[in-house]
């Protein structure tokens, strides 16, 4: 009887195992796939840089060239017929000095040369008959050489008690009176060359890119005496090192003396830049932080296209970097949407979310 209840309960067991495992197998099969997740990027749009489009800034007029003139030997000035405020023609005489002492070196210095090209040429025929010995003849040619730079030298003297204007100039200031004794490069008097004016503007560090590109732009300059007339400046230069106060750039323009002849240095003055309306490409800026780098070290950036919701790398130009932005010349355009934060974890294709707001 024990035996027949053993042989039951086996099959028993063995049938409620089957079961249980057909239990959890379909279990397994109802579970839900886990889905990729897509990530949420940051996008920024991109503008052109209007911020240079067209501004204004105060200027000032400066000379070309100031520079102070002096005698090179001292003496007491005769002359000085600088008076301020006046223009001179390059060659006229700004100033001189009491030649009598000089004229009087030149003529002793004449004369030293004379006696010693004379005792040269003698001491020459008396050498050569071998009545001298030659080391007395290497002597008078020495002394005949140092008279003749002697002669020289005060000649040039002499013509150093003039000051003799080197361009045509403006006597800007006379920093001496006449008939005073005055040593040798003592500024005696101030002038500034005006061939052409220079207009002085100082520009932020946000507009340097425009010093790369000073063809793409009009510069005019307004003076308070003619408010409606413009007229145009050239670029000309620009300071390279930034003030120690304002942080901002020197750039110096040229201004044409025609119609501005009563303009003087030190005046101020209106510039207005503006881009030539024929210029079609326009400077673009991105966050530093939308600045990715390929596997070349080229820079670029990811593009989100929103009808695919995916991104795709550009490569880019760049140009000047900003505080907080850096200029691209070529790679992207108006309009185009990048992604800002964590281009590193891109990849061409993938698909992402633009993020929205907290």
């Amino acid at each position: 009887m024990n035996i027949i209840m053993l042989q039951t309960q086996r099959p028993a067991k063995a049938l409620i195992a089957i079961l249980l495992l057909n239990l959890l197998i379909g279990c397994n099969n109802d579970m839900p796939t886990t889905k990729a997740v897509i990530p949420t990027v940051r996008l920024a749009t991109i503008t052109a840089n209007d911020n240079i489009v067209k501004r204004r800034f105060t200027g000032r007029v400066e000379a070309i060239s100031t520079v102070d003139l002096s005698f090179q030997v001292p003496g007491k000035i005769t002359k000085l017929s600088a008076q301020e405020g006046t223009f001179i023609s390059k060659g006229d005489l700004i100033a001189a000095l009491d030649e009598h002492d000089y004229r009087l070196a030149v003529e002793r210095a004449s004369a030293q040369f004379k006696l010693a090209k004379l005792d040269v040429k003698r001491k020459r025929n008396l050498q050569r008959s071998g009545s001298l010995p030659k080391a007395a003849l290497d002597q008078a040619e020495t002394n005949f050489q140092l008279s003749r730079v002697a002669l020289e030298t005060a000649k040039q003297n002499l013509s150093y008690t003039k000051i003799i204007a080197p361009f045509d100039a403006l006597i800007s200031t006379r920093l001496i009176d006449n008939h005073a004794n005055v040593g040798a490069y003592q500024a005696i008097v101030r002038v500034q060359a005006l061939t052409e004016l220079r207009v002085h503007i100082h520009i932020p560090e946000d507009l340097v890119p425009l010093l790369e590109q000073t063809d793409n732009f009009n510069a005019v300059a307004v003076f308070k005496d003619r408010p409606t007339q413009r007229f145009p400046i050239q670029y000309r230069e620009h300071i390279t090192e930034a003030g120690n106060v304002a942080q901002t750039y020197e750039v110096i323009f040229g201004l044409s003396r025609e119609q501005n002849e009563h303009v003087l240095p030190g005046m101020t003055v209106a510039v207005i830049i503006s881009k030539k309306n024929e210029t079609s490409s326009a400077d673009l800026n991105i966050p530093i932080s939308a600045l990715d780098y390929d596997t070349q070290g080229s820079p670029r950036v990811w593009i989100f296209k929103p009808q695919e919701k995916i991104v795709v790398s550009q490569n880019i130009r760049l140009s000047t970097r900003l505080k907080k932005n850096i200029i691209v010349l070529e790679g992207i355009s108006v309009g185009d949407q990048i992604v800002t934060a964590g281009a590193h974890l891109l990849r061409n294709n993938m698909p992402v979310r633009p993020f929205i707001s907290y």
